[in-house]
């Protein structure tokens, strides 16, 4: 692999860059808190705590999270300054304080960082001794002073995290691929699969769909206040459009799934045009399964021969689908209409990604 190649696959991916990021600041948000006197001085290691709590992929991300760490402590602290002054034993306070500050951790407000509040309550409870505020200070200021270390580095060395979106979306592909030929194959055989096997086939997408979904919006939130994002934008945008092309392609296969599924369906019925149609479904499913096993990029990039064979191949079947299915769906008194639904799911899938 050329170096250059190399270089931009490590820089792309989120893990060891964002490692390193990470451990960079958290040397640095230590080192800078070591001349500082006073009451600071007995916490030291709550600087480097904030650099983890704060650096992330995102810039926006990594200023939302430690603003959002800050505000829970100061929160928590704030709840553990009023609860010790009412008149109950030490456990009872505790006990009181916690209960209080789970409930304001599911304040919008806190976000991810909601459970710091319990958190921050305690310790001010049993640390903080007879000066709360004081270690209130010093737990909210380092961990806010080592979030904006972290800040500071996720701004020198911004990351986009393309590459966990692209193999995700690969996996997609091949999912969406392999459920297409599971459907032919329950056509082609001789005794119609199960209303629970359909169901299994339509619940095998759910987990990876989602998946691609939240690493393109974080892919997408990566993009906010990054000086870089603009070298890797075209990639950028052609991963987004793919993952919209997918989402298509998964409702579209869903449909399918939906409609075959049905063992009432008259695609299922006995008679020879229900065989011809299933044959007609079938082919046109494997063969828009084969396009997507083939085609890479998008429309406006340069395709090798197999690709393009492959969408023409497709085309031409979800065509012959399309027509097979119109005709008889007519001749029948719209008794087919599902194969002509079908053939319409497999257009737009072809549409999506041709």
């Amino acid at each position: 692999m050329p170096f250059p190649s190399l270089r931009a696959a490590v820089w792309r991916h989120p893990r060891p860059l964002l490692a390193a990021k990470t451990a960079i600041a958290a040397g640095i948000a230590w080192v800078l808190v070591q001349p500082l006197g006073g009451f600071v001085a007995d916490y030291p290691y709550y600087a480097p705590l904030g650099v983890v709590v704060a650096t992330s992929t995102s810039i926006v991300g990594s200023v939302r999270t430690g603003v959002q760490a800050v505000a829970a402590i100061f929160a928590g602290a704030l709840l553990a300054v009023v609860v010790r002054v009412l008149p109950v034993p030490g456990a009872v306070a505790i006990a009181i304080g916690i209960g209080i500050g789970v409930l304001v951790a599911a304040a919008p407000l806190f976000g991810a960082m909601g459970s710091w509040v319990p958190f921050a309550t305690l310790f001010v409870l049993i640390i903080g001794g007879n000066h709360p505020w004081h270690y209130a200070a010093a737990y909210g200021g380092l961990t806010g002073f080592g979030a904006a270390v972290g800040i500071a580095i996720n701004l020198a060395i911004p990351q986009l995290p393309l590459t966990p979106a692209e193999l995700a979306q690969h996996r997609l592909r091949g999912q969406l691929a392999d459920q297409l030929d599971l459907l032919a194959d329950g056509l082609d055989a001789e005794d119609v699969l199960s209303g629970e096997d359909w169901s299994d086939l339509r619940l095998a997408l759910i987990p990876e769909e989602r998946r691609v979904e939240e690493l393109v919006q974080a892919a997408t939130e990566a993009r906010r206040a990054n000086w870089r994002a603009t070298r890797w934008s075209e990639t950028a945008d052609r991963r987004e459009r793919q993952a919209r092309a997918l989402q298509r392609l998964t409702g579209c296969v869903d449909h399918i799934i939906a409609l075959v599924g049905d063992a009432d369906s008259p695609v299922h019925a006995e008679e020879r045009i229900a065989a011809t149609l299933r044959a007609r479904i079938a082919a046109a499913m494997r063969a828009v399964a084969h396009m997507l096993r083939t085609v890479r990029g998008e429309p406006d990039q340069p395709r090798d021969p197999a690709a393009v064979a492959s969408v023409v191949e497709a085309d031409l079947a979800v065509t012959e689908l399309a027509g097979e299915a119109g005709r008889v769906a007519i001749d029948a008194g719209g008794r087919y209409l599902p194969a002509a639904a079908i053939a319409v799911a497999l257009r737009a899938a072809v549409d999506a990604w041709s």
